[in-house]
């Protein structure tokens, strides 16, 4: 195995402090009684790696006994995302993605649950676009990317930088290496994984792949 790396990173809470202003923007969007707006604060934050319109979907649904019609959902989703235009623009760069993607000798890779067109914005107002081999959104499921990055990958260990239950889910699912990110949120405790708190100590961050990989491999 080589020693370089095909690194993925989720975007948000991983390579932007976007969970938070996105929990708040999607919160915002639903009026209800303060018990309800309880239960759907917490979905939100459990399910970041969930895709939006599935999370707005199941607001409506099953929290809310609103009827998810398309012309509903795409409602939501477009006050949604007007919300997000301003508050993304903002939003800071995790503590040392940058010098990390800089200076780091694997491939990277992007897997995110937000819409391809946000991605790509998000990463090109932070003049991240070109540090990247391949980039996902929404429109690929992320085991469905760590499956495909692995077959790019034959040579390398591929490793899964997420924030999310949904993340580490993924990469089981796709037999990969996981680090879990607890930048914002942190949403393992008690689960037996590699974690870092930001990319602010390279050798840390580098020290924390190879425990990923060691652990994946028992």
């Amino acid at each position: 195995m080589n020693q370089a790396a095909a690194v993925v990173l989720d975007l948000d809470g991983v390579i932007v402090k976007s969970n938070l202003v996105k929990h708040h923007a999607m919160l915002s969007l639903f009026s209800a009684p303060a018990a309800e707006l309880e239960k759907i604060s917490a979905y939100i934050l459990a399910n970041g790696g969930v895709r939006r319109d599935h999370k707005i979907t199941h607001v409506l649904g099953k929290i809310l006994g609103i009827e998810p019609t398309g012309a509903v959902v795409a409602d939501y989703l477009s006050r949604y995302a007007e919300k997000l235009e301003s508050l993304l623009s903002v939003a800071p760069l995790v503590e040392g993605v940058k010098e990390f993607l800089a200076v780091g000798a694997h491939t990277f890779y992007v897997s995110s649950s937000a819409p391809e067109i946000e991605v790509e914005a998000q990463l090109a107002r932070a003049n991240l676009a070109g540090s990247f081999a391949k980039v996902y959104g929404a429109g690929t499921p992320k085991a469905s990317a760590l499956h495909q990055i692995v077959s790019f990958e034959p040579d390398r260990a591929v490793i899964f930088f997420g924030d999310s239950v949904g993340d580490l889910e993924a990469a089981k699912e796709a037999n990969v290496a996981f680090v879990a990110v607890a930048c914002e949120l942190d949403n393992f405790p008690g689960q037996c994984v590699i974690k870092v708190s930001s990319f602010a100590s390279l050798a840390s961050v580098e020290q924390a792949i190879q425990g990923a990989i060691a652990l994946h491999a028992i």
